[in-house]
């Protein structure tokens, strides 16, 4: 019968025991860390002796034969020895979906159509959820030509992260240029993806396809904020399509409700009483800085409804108010313009006035008179024609001449204007 051993006995023994084992682990601690070194402390041919130096360092790391097999790859052109440490490298972790996916690329390079196949398609079991993964085997897929392989994965790493739309959408475009394909078979059902490649199309200057987009955008009927398109519609401008800024605006206006107060009827200017908050945008008033002007929504003086549009003048000279609305109109057709305007302490030489121009070429087409001194609300009047080569028409308050100081407050309300 074996005799007991002592409580001494047995804590020399577990002594002994942790001291073996934390020898055995900071031995591999070392021999990784070293292996690490030898692997990131050089480049060319002495990285490939330093690489295969950390392999037999570290032998069971699989980090080590996958970065000696991309560096043979892109060196030597030595594509045999490359796919055998790809391969040891997806033996020693099969689970890490990027050693399949570099393995992928350089099947690739050797036309392995089956075995890149076979890696692409243990890259995404390897890790089903990350959207690197999906991300770079659609890459690689879209780059050996099967774009119909390539196209489901680039949505799903879309769907998982939507972040990934920078890289992805242009590529995708550049590759293929075909904005309808893109957009059924890339891009999901996430308005703010869709309203990414509309961006990244008027970015480019493209815009037909930028006007494909926007109609398959609008066939979906699903709502997002106005704002995140408002920059299309500044893009149609800068193109002066003015059609497709009054096509695109009512679209808009059937996907958000909010902006169905925006809509000319047959007064053409909107929100003509300053009763509805201002958009700064499409239709409604758009608003800059002006010197020596103090410029604002007045809810406590109106001619009808509750709020007008104050302006206050310093005592400087002062020219534009910077504020203004873009009205289409028809060209060769006739046009009655009124507005209401109240004054008090108006001290000039010239007095305020409404504009209407060329949003373009910025040809004066009606000049109202100024207003001076003291006086109740009192609506001014103005029939203007429009040429032959007019669309767009800006409603500015500005002073002509505007060398002289000035000094007052104007109110102005429930401008108008309609077809004669």
């Amino acid at each position: 019968m074996i005799a007991p051993l002592r409580p001494r006995t047995k804590n020399a023994l577990l002594t002994l025991l942790c001291v073996g084992m934390l020898s055995i682990y900071t031995a591999r601690v070392a021999a990784i860390y070293f292996a690490q070194r030898l692997a990131d402390s050089s480049e060319g041919e002495r990285r490939i002796t330093d690489l295969e130096r950390s392999i037999r360092l570290a032998p069971d790391d699989a980090e080590f034969p996958n970065l000696l097999g991309l560096r043979l790859s892109v060196s030597d052109q030595d594509d045999q020895r490359a796919i055998a440490n790809l391969q040891k490298a997806v033996v020693l972790n099969p689970n890490r979906g990027f050693y399949w996916l570099d393995l992928a690329s350089v099947y690739q390079l050797t036309r392995n159509v089956d075995k890149e196949n076979e890696a692409l398609q243990s890259a995404m079991n390897a890790e089903p959820l990350n959207p690197e993964i999906s991300e770079e085997a659609a890459q690689i897929y879209l780059a050996s030509g099967e774009p119909d392989r390539a196209f489901p994965l680039f949505k799903q790493t879309l769907e998982q992260n939507p972040g990934a739309a920078d890289t992805i959408l242009p590529l995708c475009w550049r590759e293929t240029r075909n904005a309808n394909l893109i957009f059924a078979r890339v891009i999901p059902a996430i308005p703010r993806l869709q309203l990414a490649f509309l961006r990244l199309l008027t970015e480019q200057g493209e815009s037909t396809a930028a006007s494909d987009v926007w109609q398959s955008i609008v066939a979906r009927h699903q709502s997002f904020q106005p704002q995140l398109c408002f920059f299309y519609f500044d893009y149609l401008l800068t193109d002066h399509d003015v059609a497709g800024f009054d096509r695109g605006w009512r679209a808009l206006a059937d996907l958000a409700p909010e902006i169905r107060a925006y809509l000319p009827n047959q007064n053409l200017i909107v929100n003509a009483g300053f009763e509805q908050p201002l958009l700064n945008f499409g239709f409604d008033w758009r608003r800059e800085p002006a010197d020596h002007i103090t410029v604002g929504i007045d809810d406590k003086t109106a001619h009808s409804g509750t709020r007008s549009l104050s302006l206050s003048y310093d005592g400087n000279p002062a020219y534009d108010s910077g504020w203004k609305q873009l009205v289409p109109v028809e060209p060769d057709r006739d046009y009655d313009f009124s507005a209401w305007i109240k004054s008090a302490d108006i001290t000039s030489s010239s007095g305020p006035r409404l504009a209407l121009v060329d949003a373009f070429s910025g040809a004066n087409l009606l000049l109202t008179d100024d207003v001076l001194d003291t006086h109740p609300w009192q609506q001014i009047k103005g029939t203007l024609h429009i040429p032959s080569d007019t669309k767009l028409v800006a409603v500015r308050i500005l002073r002509a001449p505007a060398n002289t100081r000035i000094r007052g407050q104007v109110w102005i309300d429930d401008l108008r204007l309609v077809k004669k």
